[in-house]
């Protein structure tokens, strides 16, 4: 088996299953299929027994960093609700009589509390944007041709997701460009319809020289 292979299965198993970037990085996703292909290169990674055995081992795996990202998450969680706490107590220190004062003037908060904050901050964002591309990802790909996936996915790696827009809409613009400035080299990168696979299996069977067979 090569890495390439290992790599398909691993983004195949991940969209079925939606274990999200946001778990299974990348580059976790790239370094295991590169230990994977080194431990089973002999193998074929087609049998059922070893897609038992990346199936269990990518289980294993996003089940320790689901379990990870949860401890994360509580942490930031426990010092953001800390921060707001030290800020309101900040605010009842400035005497009632300057309240109007206190209108003017910015409440100066602690540094090393902003700096908290704003890493809290890119923290969920980037959690945000990992777990919304993985989904445009998942919707983009139904109108793509299977043997395209994997090039596909390297192509969408550079978009930019916006947090503010829909998942449909982003994915429908991808496949669009996608298909805009490969069409020419890829031609029609849409799934094939079971209408047109049976009209294709029909012509092949009416293509084949009729024999005559006697009594």
């Amino acid at each position: 088996m090569t890495k390439e292979e290992v790599l398909q299965k691993v983004n195949d198993y991940c969209t079925e299953k939606q274990y999200t970037a946001a778990t299974l990085t990348d580059s976790f996703k790239d370094k295991f299929a590169d230990h994977f292909q080194k431990a089973n290169a002999e193998g074929d990674i087609n049998d059922e027994s070893m897609i038992a055995n990346l199936k269990f081992a990518l289980n294993t795996a996003f089940s320790s960093a689901s379990e990870l990202a949860t401890v994360k998450t509580t942490e930031f969680t426990t010092k953001e609700n800390g921060y707001k706490s030290q800020i309101e107590e900040l605010k009842k220190k400035i005497p009632s009589g300057q309240q109007q004062q206190q209108q003017q003037q910015q409440l100066e908060i602690p540094q090393e509390i902003k700096d908290q904050l704003e890493e809290l901050k890119q923290y969920k964002n980037e959690r945000s944007k990992q777990e919304k591309f993985a989904n445009i990802l998942a919707l983009a790909k139904k109108d793509i041709r299977d043997d395209l996936h994997s090039s596909f996915e390297k192509y969408a790696k550079e978009c930019e997701v916006k947090l503010d827009k829909e998942d449909k809409e982003q994915a429908d613009a991808l496949v669009a460009r996608f298909k805009d400035i490969f069409k020419d080299t890829l031609g029609d990168i849409r799934p094939q319809k079971p209408v047109t696979t049976q009209k294709q299996v029909e012509d092949v069977i009416g293509s084949i020289p009729k024999v005559k067979v006697s009594n």
